[in-house]
C-alpha cells in the first residue's frame, strides 16, 4: 500500500470558529475605526491568513509594530472570551474525532498546520482535548519562522514533520489562501470544506475536491484504505 498522510488546517476546518473569529475582528474594527468589516470581505480577503496580515488588510500597513501588536492582543483576548462564552460553537467539528480515531487506528500519519500562533494553539490544546491525538510539539503553527499562507511554507514544514513527500499528502482546508499554500507546497490532493456551500470555493487549479461536511471526508478515507491505493 502506498503511504499517504493527512494534514489538517485547524480554524474553520477542525474547529468551525469562523463566526467567532469574524466577531472578534469586527468588534475590534468598530472599537478602533468606528466601522464594521463586512463578512463577505472578511471571508474573501482575511480568512486563513495570519493576524498580522489581517491587520494590514483592514487597518493598513502604516501602523507601527507596537500598534499592530496591541490590536492583535486585543483581538486574541476578545476571541478567547467569545470561545469560552459559547461552548455550543467552541468544539471540534462534528465528525472530526471519528476521523482522527480512524487515522490513528490505521496508523496513517496526520498533523495540524495552522496559521494560529503558539499561544492560541496552547489554548486549543488545553480546552479541546487535542492530546487525545496530538503531541503539542508536533502541531505546526505560525511561530514567525516562516511566511504565512498563501505562501507554501507551512505545508512544506508539515509534510517534512511527517517524513512524507508533499505529493503523498492530503490537505484539508477551508480557505482560498490555504488552498494556494497547499498547492504551492506540492501537496498531492487538496480538499476544501465549505459547510455553508457558500460558492466562494470551487474545484479548479488549486482545489481538487469541495465537501460540505466531514462525513464525506471520512467516507473518502475509508475508500482509500479499502482500495489500498495512494493519492491516485
Amino acid at each position: 500500500m502506498q503511504r499517504f498522510a493527512v494534514i489538517f488546517d485547524f480554524n474553520g476546518t477542525m474547529l468551525f470558529d469562523t463566526p467567532l473569529q469574524y466577531q472578534a475582528w469586527n468588534m475590534l474594527a468598530e472599537k478602533t475605526m468606528g466601522r464594521s468589516i463586512g463578512i463577505d470581505q472578511f471571508l474573501r480577503t482575511a480568512n486563513g491568513r495570519s493576524s498580522t496580515e489581517t491587520v494590514d488588510i483592514f487597518w493598513g500597513n502604516s501602523l507601527t509594530m507596537d500598534e499592530k501588536q496591541a490590536l492583535i492582543l486585543d483581538k486574541r483576548q476578545a476571541y478567547k472570551e467569545l470561545c469560552l462564552a459559547h461552548p455550543e460553537l467552541f468544539h471540534l467539528a462534528d465528525g472530526i474525532p471519528q476521523i482522527l480515531d480512524f487515522l490513528k487506528k490505521h496508523k496513517i500519519p496526520f498533523t495540524i498546520a495552522t496559521s494560529s500562533n503558539p499561544a492560541s494553539v496552547d489554548f486549543y490544546y488545553d480546552n479541546l482535548q487535542l492530546d487525545r491525538w496530538f503531541r503539542r510539539e508536533d502541531i505546526v503553527c505560525t511561530d514567525g519562522s516562516f511566511r504565512g499562507k498563501p505562501a507554501p511554507d507551512i505545508y512544506c514544514a508539515a509534510a517534512k514533520s511527517l517524513h512524507m513527500h508533499p505529493k503523498d499528502c492530503i490537505v484539508i482546508e477551508d480557505a482560498v489562501a490555504g488552498a494556494y499554500a497547499a498547492r504551492g507546497a506540492g501537496i498531492g490532493y487538496v480538499i476544501v470544506i465549505d459547510p455553508e456551500d457558500s460558492g466562494l470555493i470551487w474545484v479548479g487549479e488549486q482545489v481538487d475536491c469541495v465537501i460540505q461536511e466531514h462525513g464525506q471526508l471520512y467516507a473518502m478515507l475509508c475508500d482509500k484504505i479499502k482500495k489500498k491505493t495512494g493519492l491516485s
